[in-house]
């Protein structure tokens, strides 16, 4: 793979220096944030885009001159130390797969959760212009909190149930998708992913005007990707493919354990002998491939996890349970008890967690940048509880046993969540 780390190493350093929070990694919208994928996508085609930065680069500029299809494969919850290890292991299984690679980090977005992330990687806008800012948000008109992945009260467990109540999922974003924007412009545009979502809400809101293609598991993934190319080998599009078996993987074992690496094996195996290696070539000869990911994930550990129902001098305080999620804690003080919650945390909690008031975020752009939506205000509370190493602040929103308990989580600031990849790859 020629150049494949020439500037990775540089741009990682310069993310960690423009960071403005110590111990912490903060988005870099205005350069390096995954919010930018979309505007690098659309100029490949000679599309402006009001929404985000296409990324600036001579050598990346060399890879996309002369492309006419992008396929862009979304790997929920991989690092991008965990990419760099796969690519750097002995034998690597991508090595003499590709004519050139770039590797680039990325921040994800703040939260570095799957809603917020997914929202930017559809749209471009960042969490503060979009407004899904976490995995659970209050919706004010309803004056609910909703699970942004199930689509229902966070009581709930039932999909889609805000569907029953006159929420349209397809109008939610209030912004257009890319595949919307490719449609206009006269090109194709597909979606590979799970069967399992092929009705979620979540489809509806992120890949409306798209086609949809559904696979089973990882190995037909690259089955159905190779088909669409072969089947339209001239074709100008842009296809996103979606692959989640790593976040729920890193979620039951944690994102250190052996069934991870197994996982991010397989996937990089079944890449290179259902589609690298057994596609038409002449069907890729202006293809490229980008390989990035919504965020990275973090190890739980069990003795920092704060309960907030274990607490009810902290609870009371508080005007609903805490959004967001437990690695990226919204809190709503009552009137006048702004202080005496920060008291309490910083007095039970101090080395735990990190205390940011909402405005202040917003002021310093941890939400990203352009117009701030109304709805964005009324998501994210009066106080940020950032989780430091190891640290969690949760509502159980349902019952659950003991042994259901998550070793690994995402959503906060720290490096292995916020860090993640942009592999680029000319097919050859």
């Amino acid at each position: 793979m020629k150049h494949l780390f020439s500037n990775a190493e540089k741009i990682h350093k310069k993310i960690l220096r423009k960071s403005w929070l110590n111990d912490f990694v903060t988005p870099d919208y205005d350069e390096y944030c995954i919010s930018n994928i979309p505007a690098t996508i659309l100029r490949t085609f000679g599309i402006d885009h009001k929404n985000g930065t296409p990324f600036v680069n001579s050598e990346l500029k060399s890879i996309l001159d002369g492309v006419n299809r992008v396929i862009l494969l979304i790997v929920d919850s991989m690092g991008y130390q965990q990419m760099l290890n796969a690519l750097t292991e002995h034998n690597s299984i991508l090595h003499h797969s590709v004519d050139k690679a770039i590797l680039f980090p990325l921040t994800s977005t703040f939260a570095s959760t799957t809603p917020t992330a997914l929202a930017s990687l559809s749209t471009g806008l960042t969490p503060q212009q979009h407004a899904i800012t976490g995995y659970s948000i209050y919706l004010k008109q309803l004056g609910i909190v909703a699970n942004m992945v199930n689509f229902s009260p966070s009581t709930e467990q039932r999909r889609d149930s805000l569907i029953d109540v006159g929420v349209d999922p397809s109008q939610f974003l209030g912004a257009k998708t890319l595949h919307e924007i490719f449609k206009e412009e006269g090109y194709q545009s597909h979606v590979v992913t799970r069967w399992t979502f092929r009705n979620s809400a979540l489809t509806q809101m992120f890949h409306k005007g798209a086609n949809l293609e559904l696979y089973v598991d990882t190995s037909d993934l690259f089955i159905k990707l190779k088909r669409l190319i072969e089947s339209n080998p001239s074709e100008e599009s842009y296809i996103l493919a979606y692959w989640d078996t790593l976040d729920t993987t890193s979620h039951v074992y944690g994102p250190k354990s052996e069934e991870v690496e197994a996982a991010i094996r397989n996937l990089f195996f079944s890449l290179k002998t259902e589609f690298l290696d057994r596609v038409n070539k002449g069907s890729t000869k202006k293809t490229i491939l980008l390989i990035a990911s919504d965020h990275g994930h973090h190890t739980f550990d069990k003795k920092k996890a704060v309960n907030i129902l274990d607490h009810k001098q902290l609870f009371q305080d508080l005007q609903i349970q805490p959004t967001g999620s437990s690695r990226a804690s919204y809190l709503y003080p009552k009137l006048g008890r702004l202080e005496p919650v920060k008291d309490y945390l910083s007095k039970h909690f101090g080395d735990y967690f990190y205390l940011l008031e909402s405005k202040e975020a917003l002021k310093q752009g941890l939400f990203g940048r352009g117009k701030i939506s109304d709805q964005t205000l009324d998501r994210i509370g009066g106080l940020l509880a950032l989780p430091k190493e190891g640290s969690s602040l949760y509502y159980p929103h349902r019952p659950h046993k003991p042994d259901q308990v998550l070793k690994g989580g995402h959503g906060g600031l720290m490096k292995d969540e916020m860090m993640v990849p942009l592999l680029i790859l000319k097919l050859k």
